[in-house]
């Protein structure tokens, strides 16, 4: 590099006679600080193994395609080299990816490792991280998240070649990069700031191999204390990796780890504090921790394994427009890998996924640890779970429940609120549900149950083994018909008698129902139904509503107001009459309703 050199007069370069301000605006406009996205500046991400965008010695950067504005700059003298890559790596992202070498990141530097602000370091991916901004990159991996399948990319066989096989710390080819990360970490501790650097790391290793992430982690105790560290150790979620991960992040952060001390691995360890509190100050602080969910309702069905939220897609941040207001609050808790566009993301690092450990998530995942303490907190968890959230059973195999049956008969023995009611909840917690709300897949002349189908004659048996379990006076009990998607084919040609079909279908759900609402001792608090006029895709509507789109919706709403009606009155019988002054309004929707038409 050489130094700055005098002009004819014997003063300093043209550019050096500015100002340092200026001559920062100047490096800004050449495009060292951000980069434009939809006019919007934004910081750049820039990918260190890549050639054809970054390459960097440690004397001289060469930069070739992309950098062509700013390559000049960097060359021009010392001074204004310190100054420019002084911008440029603060400002920006970098990322960089093993391949047989992490070479391209040592190569940087003194000086640019000095002001290196944003780094990320991938050994091993089995789901791709994407590099770019926001949105644009879906700010996610695409690796399969088993509680949420809509979650990830749609169309990860496009990019299936980039995964990489986890690693094994028996294999030769893991202690290489195992060596590698090490290296490059006593490198970067020689010259990063104290407190500087956020460092992004993904090495996936097997589920099952402690010793694989303890050598990853290990490359961590070299370096000084980080700004914030987020890391990623296996693709899928291990508990028994989790805390390593924790423990590992804090200490990156120069945060002391929660030690359990030896009183916690004692024989005679003491029952928890929480435990010596009177019972109701036990349910008041358990009101406060995850087991009540951001949106105060769970959710279960046959496809999720335990208990989920719903978690439908925040227009905030995926189109710039806002959110539904009732359900945006929630919208912090879910998906933390969502970036607004113009925001590059350091990419998924969620812990409901991955084994991860980041700052950036804070996704809701059921507190199984609370329910693992011992007896008399499964006890008070179990109560608070059930009482302050929604129970919501979708009977559908798919992530939203308006994906269709496939045509035919229906495909199980039970109702998914069978096997719910009977098999999952345990039966002394039935008692303490307030709200369950029963939502059944699509039902459509081609895709229903047959006339004495097992599971009708299960759902009635069902319902008459669990009356005597709940605490009907206490119960709202809300049952939804999902909508389905949008005018199917099979609802164009749809007869009345085949309606009639459909109608009967509904009956022979609601009807066991009146065992439950019709008690005028002990029946339930209240009952809501939502049901679908069976012909509201049919030709004739459809010609309707090419003839008046208002009308033909009105018609069709006092279609689904009369059918409501007529089930809300069927359940509760007599005490219909009483009803309105006993409900009040309509409660809020579910969230699922807002993504009821989520593509599967």
């Amino acid at each position: 590099m050489p130094p700055a050199s005098k002009n004819a007069s014997g003063g300093p370069p043209g550019l050096l006679r500015l100002t340092p301000d200026t001559r920062r605006l100047i490096y800004e406009h050449a495009g060292l600080g951000s980069k434009n996205y939809y006019g919007t500046p934004c910081p750049a991400v820039y990918n260190l193994c890549d050639p054809t965008t970054f390459r960097a010695s440690r004397t001289t950067p060469e930069l070739e395609a992309g950098f062509q504005t700013f390559h000049g700059l960097l060359l021009c003298c010392r001074t204004v080299y310190f100054e420019a890559s002084a911008l440029l790596y603060s400002a920006n992202r970098f990322v960089v990816r093993y391949a047989h070498t992490l070479a391209p990141l040592r190569a940087l530097s003194p000086c640019a490792l000095a002001n290196l602000t944003h780094l990320k370091v991938v050994l091993n991916q089995t789901s791709c991280h994407h590099e770019r901004a926001g949105h644009e990159g879906n700010s996610q991996c695409c690796g399969a998240d088993p509680e949420f399948k809509a979650a990830p990319c749609c169309y990860p066989q496009f990019h299936v070649d980039n995964h990489d096989t986890p690693l094994d710390a028996s294999w030769g080819l893991s202690q290489a990069v195992f060596a590698e990360w090490h290296e490059t970490a006593t490198y970067l501790a020689s010259h990063i700031v104290p407190s500087r650097l956020e460092l992004s790391l993904v090495c996936d290793v097997q589920h099952n191999d402690l010793a694989a992430a303890q050598l990853v982690l290990d490359g961590l105790r070299l370096l000084p204390p980080l700004k914030d560290c987020h890391i990623r150790v296996c693709g899928t979620r291990e508990p028994q990796l989790q805390r390593l991960v924790q423990d590992a992040v804090l200490r990156a952060r120069d945060i002391t780890p929660p030690n359990p001390g030896p009183a916690a691995t004692s024989p005679a360890t003491p029952r928890p504090y929480l435990v010596n509190l009177p019972r109701e100050l036990r349910l008041r602080i358990l009101e406060y921790t995850d087991l009540v969910t951001p949106w105060k309702e769970v959710q279960w069905s046959r496809w999720s394994n335990g208990y989920q939220i719903d978690r439908p897609r925040c227009e905030l941040l995926a189109r710039g427009i806002p959110c539904r207001p009732e359900f945006h609050h929630g919208c912090q808790f879910t998906q933390c890998w969502e970036t607004p566009p113009t925001e590059p993301s350091v990419g998924c690092f969620c812990r409901r996924t991955h084994t991860a450990f980041s700052s950036r998530c804070r996704c809701w995942a059921p507190p199984t640890p609370l329910f693992r303490i011992c007896r008399a907190l499964h006890v008070d968890a179990s109560q608070v779970l059930y009482s302050h959230n929604r129970l919501i059973v979708v009977d559908s195999l798919h992530s939203t429940p308006a994906a269709p049956m496939c045509p035919g008969d229906y495909p199980h023995q039970s109702f998914a609120a069978s096997q719910f009611l009977r098999h999952v909840v345990p039966r002394h917690c039935l008692w303490h549900m307030r709200f369950l709300e029963l939502v059944f897949g699509p039902i459509t002349h081609l895709r229903r149950p047959r006339d004495g189908h097992p599971a009708i004659q299960d759902w009635s048996n069902t319902l008459d083994w669990v009356k005597h379990a709940l605490n009907l006076p206490a119960l709202t009990l809300h049952v939804a018909m999902a909508p389905g998607i949008k005018a199917p084919s099979e609802s164009k040609n749809v007869t009345k008698a085949q309606g009639k079909e459909v109608l009967a279908v509904y009956n022979s759900i609601l009807a066991p129902l009146r065992s439950l609402g019709a008690a005028t001792d002990r029946g339930l608090a209240r009952f809501y139904a939502d049901l679908h006029w069976p012909l509201r895709w049919s030709r004739e509507v459809m010609a309707k509503r090419e003839e008046n789109e208002e009308d033909a919706v009105a018609w069709v709403e006092s279609k689904d107001r009369e059918l409501k009606r007529r089930a809300e009155q069927h359940v509760m019988g007599a005490r219909y009459e009483g009803y309105g002054g006993i409900v009040g309004s309509e409660p809020e929707k579910s969230v699922w309703t807002w993504s009821a038409y989520r593509i599967c």
